[in-house]
């Protein structure tokens, strides 16, 4: 049986994690090299949990923190912080609490954590630059009964974290003013301009060097040690080989050369109005139908912003043109649904098992129902890092990312 924690290994890779692909997506970004890399993915996971033999494929917890925090030395050696906006084309870069509210200043919630972060932060002996996630502070955590049993529990995002009170890691949130948990290390250079440029050195980060002090709770993305095992029974291996089969057919019968960037863009967006209603391709003739409509009051909406009759004829005539090239290729869209059907189906046997070993860790996982009542849930999902550096979400889309949509996130702890 295969322990996750022996295969987090390094990897090289070109830019800042900014921001995260779901497996199923990176078809519509990278057109035949993503629907590749997807299937390469699973392909390689298959055969780690099936055979336990050491694949060049690894996954990490994503977990649902806010801020992003960027923080470590410059390559003059001094120490900075920043939120995203430090991979801007001029970064952000706060090297003092007085550069973190005039940076910021639009922002005062964001510009209270940094602070916070920067004063816990700013001694550490750092010999890189990392970037994590934002967990808790005194005014989101508290201490709260769930069945029976006291938890401090925290909500930076979405979901609740929860854990026992009385046990080592609850006792370590307790004590402590802040958390942070990380998740990525960077290369950091100097540009002409010297402006700080950053590159991917690493997806995982031990942060058994990062020790800001007993005030502060720091966090790595691995699975924890005794998390447990997980491989993939005769039967699930079958089903996720004709998974990945049926992904390699529809596959072979696209034509990406009807399908353009744009159309692509707009199928992404357009699948993200399902997951908002529920549903992800559960049928895909449905799906396709919808995706006309949808498009077409999208063309109307603009056409309908024109003010000259002669403006609006000849956007009438181009929304013609472009219905009559989605018709055209109506074949290969179905076929790009249908791959990613199966793509999702065969993430989720995965996720499924990664939420499975994750359930036996102290950190639980919550989410309100419509009552304001806390419901178990599993977590935000995970990343899987191939062999050139490259990184995709596993993310239950149906589960978490519509709640994503729809969570009032400004609310402590119960729904407004």
């Amino acid at each position: 049986m295969l322990n996750y924690k022996d295969y987090f290994l390094l990897y090289e890779s070109a830019g800042p994690n900014k921001h995260l692909t779901h497996l199923e997506e990176l078809i519509l970004t990278d057109k035949m090299d993503g629907a590749v890399r997807a299937i390469n993915y699973l392909e390689a996971l298959t055969e780690v949990l099936d055979s336990n033999t050491p694949r060049a494929v690894n996954s990490t917890v994503k977990y649902d923190g806010a801020p992003a925090v960027v923080l470590g030395k410059d390559p003059r050696g001094n120490f900075f912080i920043g939120s995203k906006s430090v991979f801007n084309k001029i970064p952000k870069a706060n090297y003092s609490i007085e550069d973190i509210k005039r940076n910021h200043a639009e922002a005062p919630g964001l510009v209270d954590k940094l602070v916070k972060t920067f004063i816990h932060f700013k001694d550490v002996n750092f010999d890189s630059v990392y970037q994590g996630d934002f967990l808790f502070d005194e005014q989101i955590k508290e201490v709260q009964d769930i069945d029976g049993v006291a938890h401090v529990i925290f909500k930076p995002n979405t979901i609740v974290y929860a854990v026992p009170v009385e046990s080592e890691e609850g006792q370590k949130i307790v004590n402590s003013e802040i958390g942070v948990v990380f998740h990525t290390e960077y290369n950091v250079t100097l540009d002409e301009e010297g402006y700080m440029r950053f590159s991917t050195k690493k997806f995982g980060v031990d942060v058994t060097n990062l020790d800001p002090g007993p005030n502060v709770y720091v966090k790595d993305a691995f699975f924890e040690n005794d998390a447990g095992y997980i491989t993939l029974t005769e039967e699930e291996t079958s089903y996720v080989n004709e998974l990945i089969n049926t992904a390699k057919q529809n596959l072979q019968n696209l034509d990406f050369d009807k399908l353009s960037d744009k159309l692509l863009a707009s199928l992404n967006t357009y699948i993200n109005t399902e997951i908002r209603t529920g549903e992800f391709l559960t049928n895909t003739d449905t799906s396709f139908q919808q995706f006309v409509q949808w498009f077409t009051a999208r063309l109307d909406k603009q056409i309908d912003k024109l003010k000259s009759d002669a403006g609006k004829a000849k956007a009438n005539q181009a929304k013609g043109q472009l219905l009559a090239l989605i018709q055209d290729a109506s074949r290969d869209i179905y076929g790009v649904f249908e791959f990613q059907k199966a793509i999702k189906q065969c993430k989720d046997i995965f996720i499924q098992k990664y939420n499975n070993m994750m359930r036996e860790v102290s950190m639980k996982n919550y989410l309100f129902d419509d009552n304001g009542d806390l419901v178990v849930t599993d977590p935000e999902g995970y990343v899987a890092i191939d062999v050139t550096g490259n990184a995709v979400k596993f993310v239950d889309r149906l589960e978490f990312s519509r709640a994503n949509f729809a969570i009032d996130k400004d609310s402590k702890f119960k729904k407004n």
